[in-house]
């Protein structure tokens, strides 16, 4: 359990790097947009979609690393009620609902992708399967991280305790 635990723990460290990178590219986009369009009057016409498909990616990764850290906004009314092992089986069955809803939009993410791959976006000349892959991607890194927090649980690890 551990081991999968670790092995999550390591992805979430690339995902985290990966996040940051994004963060500060888009950050720079935005600031040269601004730069090119007030003043000196010539507005870069790919830097907006660009940094709209960073965001997207951003938001899902994020998310996924939010899951795992317990930083998602949710009501906590019915798990902060009970305590010792009613908390942990409605903590695991709500991440097990998470997982299931992560699964089938997963799919959804992969059936979109088929339908979308022949798009191009309009700025960057790209294909639209890859803005479109945040899904699928996204919600794999939701619902690893959510199978980390039933590992957690189970193991009686209350470390970010959910």
């Amino acid at each position: 359990m551990q081991q999968v635990i670790k092995a999550i723990d390591s992805i979430n460290r690339v995902v985290g790097i990966l996040l940051s990178l994004m963060l500060g590219v888009m950050s720079i986009l935005i600031i040269l947009q601004v730069i090119s369009r007030f003043v000196i009057n010539f507005p870069l016409t790919w830097s907006e979609e660009l940094s709209r498909y960073l965001m997207i990616y951003i938001v899902f990764l994020g998310a996924g690393l939010a899951m795992r850290h317990n930083n998602l906004i949710s009501i906590e009314l019915l798990p902060e009620s009970l305590s010792g092992n009613k908390r942990k089986v409605v903590i695991i069955l709500v991440m097990i609902i998470s997982i299931i809803f992560f699964a089938i939009l997963f799919k959804q993410g992969i059936d979109m992708l088929g339908m979308v791959k022949m798009q191009s976006s309009p700025g960057l000349q790209l294909s639209m399967s890859i803005p479109y892959a945040s899904i699928p991607i996204g919600s794999f890194v939701l619902a690893i991280n959510s199978l980390a927090v039933i590992l957690d649980q189970l193991s009686n690890k209350q470390e970010g305790e959910i």
